[in-house]
């Protein structure tokens, strides 16, 4: 067993003082949770944890905070949190709810080496002393002199197992102050989150073991959603399959996880060879899944919920594990796992590239220009390959048949500005050049978009306007289509602490409300200027500060300038906008233009694609760019050019 001690007074996820305190709300949240009735079936053991529902608020909210604290021995002394009065009665609660241990409680699965790793330089000294041995020198020295009392000193009474467990009580007896959360109920609050917001779970995490834990849910999701808003959209909860149907596919989808923390931590290391090794100890069940969704007629419903299953966690393993091999350079076996990959039909919005992988990998590593070529031609006939993606495929074939010409031939039109630039920067690796903006004749430093939206406003006799990429669209999205966001459809809304239906990123989401849509738009696009300014309003004030996914309060100042914008775009066109959006939400948020920029006296609307020295548009921001161009919105790309520059005095 290892011991590991944080340092005096850290907390990752301590505010200010001046803050206001949400965890008593993150308290009742966690009551809500251990006593939902579904969750009893699926983890056996959470009875164990029914203690914390009987402690006092206080309490609740000290376990909770130390339960975001990396599972470390702490000082008691250290901890300090305004919204426990009585540190030592709370500890003393926690201790008696068998919910926090104490370190001489655990003596007996602790080594002496491992309790030594807890001790500051000072109560090492008195350890020493009280032992009668040398208390001078480094730390290690004075661990390797206990260390070796134990091996060797004999007392009367025993041998050296009498002499170890002395040596402990000596330990105990110094930190006597240290604490811990217990494991057992730990790993069941885990649990809880995890089947409760399986969601987070999916996204990666540097940390690796808090990857693995309810910590990531809690702390790095759903709690940072409480310091930026702790209210919840209102909607209906009506679930006809559960999320989880057994405990044991909860746990095989947290292995599966578990699985998926390694790949990426040995990504992180350029460990490609320990990644082949994962992917070849699982290609035999992937197989076996992949054989099975191939082997079935019928289409599953709730197609969404397939991300908490193992299946779909392997298949991002499988991913992972293409990567290495192609780093290894195995373009053989990569060529096989994509084919066995493109088989797993679910996961559509890989299928495009994959396609373009296959057939780059046929053509310039292989050297096999047919096989390239018939890779190509599926990819385009495959209906599931998204448009950035058809646009590479074409340019793979045309450089495979001189004689075809590809159907995407859009060039957008472009600006060219010339910018003053700072001397010296963007000539390091990965660095960004940095460039020199006015700002009410003041001389700034700023990135090559924040330059560009000042030039555009100085320039092009736009008023307002955002750096926010897809801000934008995402966040007039959710306030105009709020009610059919969390409109009453089955097996989306599981409790009452979402942000977003849970179906928001895969193709159902469209389907399950297209009729709601579909009326909604041919209802807004016919909007005059008074009503859709009436509807923003409206809808700001019923919705303003309740937490959305995509939605970003702060973008707009007020709901003035949110109108202002709206206007500006015209009600068809920012019903055509929507149309495009609702049909992908995951591929359309990326792409978009970086600036938005309007005029609401001229009612002027544009989006602009910048581009710095040396960069160029990715095929889905050509897409994007064309789609606005379609539709009527002055869309532009801006080449951002260098002309001169200027050392800092």
């Amino acid at each position: 067993m290892s011991v590991h001690t944080e340092p005096h007074g850290e907390d990752p996820d301590d505010l200010s003082s001046d803050s206001p305190s949400f965890y008593f709300e993150v308290a009742d949240l966690i009551n809500t949770l251990i006593l939902t009735p579904s969750l009893t079936n699926l983890i056996p053991n959470l009875p164990t944890f029914h203690t914390y529902t009987s402690l006092t608020a206080p309490s609740k909210v000290l376990y909770i905070r130390l339960y975001l604290r990396k599972r470390a021995w702490l000082k008691s002394e250290t901890l300090n949190y305004k919204e426990v009065p009585d540190i030592s009665a709370s500890i003393q609660e926690l201790v008696n709810s068998a919910l926090l241990q104490k370190i001489s409680d655990d003596t007996e699965n602790l080594t002496v080496s491992e309790l030594l790793e807890t001790f500051s330089a000072r109560k090492l000294r008195d350890l020493c002393k009280s032992l009668q041995l040398q208390s001078t020198g480094n730390l290690t020295s004075m661990k390797n002199s206990v260390l070796r009392m134990c091996k060797k000193q004999r007392s009367l009474f025993g041998g050296v197992s009498y002499t170890t467990q002395r040596v402990k009580k000596k330990c105990c007896e110094l930190l006597e102050d240290m604490v811990k959360i217990s494991e057992t109920p730990a790993v069941v609050l885990d649990k809880v989150l995890i089947a409760s917001f399986p969601q987070h779970l999916l996204l990666y995490e540097e940390d690796e073991k808090m990857l693995m834990t309810g910590q990531h849910n809690l702390s790095r999701i759903l709690l940072s959603q409480f310091q930026v808003t702790r209210k919840f959209p209102t909607y209906k909860i009506s679930c006809t399959k559960p999320l989880f149907s057994s405990s044991h596919q909860l746990e095989t989808f947290l292995s599966a996880c578990q699985l998926e923390a390694h790949c990426h931590a040995h990504t992180q290391k350029h460990e490609w060879e320990k990644i082949e090794e994962i992917l070849n100890d699982n290609l035999p069940r992937y197989k076996e899944i992949v054989k099975t969704w191939q082997g079935s007629n019928e289409k599953p419903r709730d197609v969404h919920l397939l991300r908490f299953t193992e299946e779909w966690v392997i298949t991002r393993v499988m991913r992972q594990g293409l990567a290495a091999l192609q780093r290894l350079r195995k373009y053989e076996e990569a060529a096989s796992l994509i084919e066995l990959l493109l088989g797993y039909t679910p996961m559509w919005y890989k299928r495009g590239s994959w396609w373009e992988n296959l057939a780059l990998i046929h053509h310039f590593h292989l050297k096999k220009p047919e096989v390239a070529r018939t890779a190509v031609l599926a990819g385009l006939a495959d209906p599931l390959t998204s448009k950035d993606s058809r646009i590479a495929l074409e340019l793979r074939l045309s450089k495979l048949d001189r004689k075809f010409t590809p159907e995407f031939t859009f060039e957008p039109k472009t600006v060219n500005i010339d910018i003053v630039a700072l001397e010296g920067s963007g000539s390091a690796a990965n660095s960004k050049k940095i460039w020199l903006g006015d700002n009410n004749g003041e001389t700034v430093l700023c990135g090559v978009e924040d330059v560009t939206l000042n030039y555009y406003i100085n320039n092009f006799n736009f008023k307002e306007g955002f750096h926010c990429e897809g801000s934008v669209l995402s966040t007039l999205f959710s306030i105009f289509c709020w009610d059919i966001l969390f409109s009453d459809v089955d097996n989306v809304f599981y409790n009452q602490y979402q942000y977003s239906p849970l179906d928001l990123n895969s193709r159902d989401f469209y389907t399950n409300r297209k009729k709601q849509f579909d009326d909604y738009f041919a209802h807004l696009s016919e909007l005059s200027e008074q009503e859709i300014s009436d509807l923003v309003t409206n809808k700001w004030v019923l919705h303003q500060g309740t937490g959305c996914d995509g939605l970003n309060w702060d973008l707009f100042s007020d709901a003035d300038q949110c109108t202002r914008c709206v206007v500006c775009i015209t009600p068809s066109k920012l019903v055509k906008l929507f149309e495009i959006y609702v049909e992908d939400v995951r591929g359309k948020r990326s792409g978009v233009p970086d600036l938005s920029v309007w005029n609401y006296e001229t009612r002027e609307f544009a989006m602009v694609e910048v581009k710095g020295p040396g960069d160029s548009l990715s095929n889905k921001q050509r897409v994007w760019l064309r789609c606005l161009d379609e539709i009527g919105i002055r869309a532009e790309l801006c080449l951002v050019k260098a002309i001169s520059s200027k050392k800092l005095r």
